[in-house]
């Protein structure tokens, strides 16, 4: 049973909620990130001003128990607009760009990090060794670079999309005016290339000093591609306490609820401290299956009718 805006009121059998993640929740009295990870609470999100928690909230008031909430995932790589550098609202930089050849550079134009590595790995070093950028509300910012080959392997037309339609790259035909654009000495750069082009003349058991082992491409095939990027909250990790059966826990009765359920990102201890790219829509599938199907099975008895709120 719930309430809508026009007052109408819909019953039912069984609710399954699924309202998403607090990424964006910077709510003045409630603010859930404020509560449970205030370290976080000032980074951008790639998530929409819909990502306010509003479902674990409601949950919670009605004495679910959460779980995890201070586990709260930062992705190293979201876009800064040029249009708009400082937004709250980021469009995240996918892991594929990386995959295939993107390195990043922070403003001395130095490699700080093995590119490939776990997202809260690559975060913790741009915070260590990149400045931050007064443009982007002082968020710590590096530049990503690809060139031609690095594009192709990616795949032109959705690379366009982030190029062309979004502008988040710029495009430079040589490495003169990459530097010029970075602020940096056009040798340092190339100095930082050559470097890392070596190593994909290597051994695939060959590592950087940065424990880097795969390298997608040599960086030397203009035009070459730069964008700026910053960490954003991406996932958060905890939420509603739930069972196998997709069935939302009663922090006071300790067991679940009847015809509560939840799925997706507003449920927690699925992922653990740090989601891995790709299990959230696993894990929409497989959850929101398991409730879909248990909520449809909800049967009621007569004795039901008699349960106080925390027999529920």
């Amino acid at each position: 049973m719930f309430y809508l805006q026009l007052g109408n009121e819909i019953s039912g059998k069984a609710v399954v909620l699924a309202t998403g993640g607090f990424s964006c929740d910077h709510s003045k009295e409630d603010s859930l990130l404020q509560e449970f990870a205030p370290e976080k609470a000032d980074f951008p999100t790639t998530n929409g001003p819909w990502a306010t928690g509003r479902g674990v909230k409601m949950a919670r008031a009605m004495g679910a128990a959460l779980v995890g909430m201070q586990n709260v995932q930062i992705h190293p790589t979201a876009f800064v607009d040029p249009k708009d550098p400082a937004a709250t609202t980021k469009f995240l930089a996918a892991e594929a760009l990386r995959g295939k050849g993107a390195i990043l550079l922070n403003d001395k134009g130095e490699r700080f990090v093995n590119e490939l590595g776990r997202r809260d790995h690559v975060t913790d070093k741009i915070l260590k060794f990149c400045a931050k950028n007064e443009k982007a509300g002082s968020a710590h910012t590096a530049f990503m670079v690809m060139d031609d080959q690095a594009v192709e392997d990616f795949g032109r037309a959705s690379f366009g999309f982030y190029a062309k339609i979004k502008g988040f790259f710029k495009q430079f035909n040589t490495l003169e005016e990459v530097a010029n654009y970075m602020g940096i000495q056009s040798s340092k750069l190339k100095k930082t290339l050559d470097e890392y082009n070596e190593y994909t003349n290597l051994s695939l058991s060959k590592e950087d000093k940065f424990g880097k082992k795969v390298f997608p491409v040599a960086l030397k095939h203009p035009p070459y591609y730069v964008a700026v990027i910053t960490p954003a909250i991406h996932y958060t990790m905890g939420g509603i306490k739930i069972d196998k059966d997709a069935v939302v826990y009663n922090e006071f009765s300790g067991k679940p609820f009847k015809g509560l359920l939840a799925a997706g990102e507003v449920t927690g201890g699925v992922h653990g401290r740090n989601r891995l790219a790709g299990n959230s829509l696993l894990e929409c599938v497989v959850y929101g299956r398991i409730a879909g199907h248990n909520a449809a099975n909800v049967r009621y008895s007569a004795s039901d009718a008699t349960l106080t709120r925390t027999d529920l």
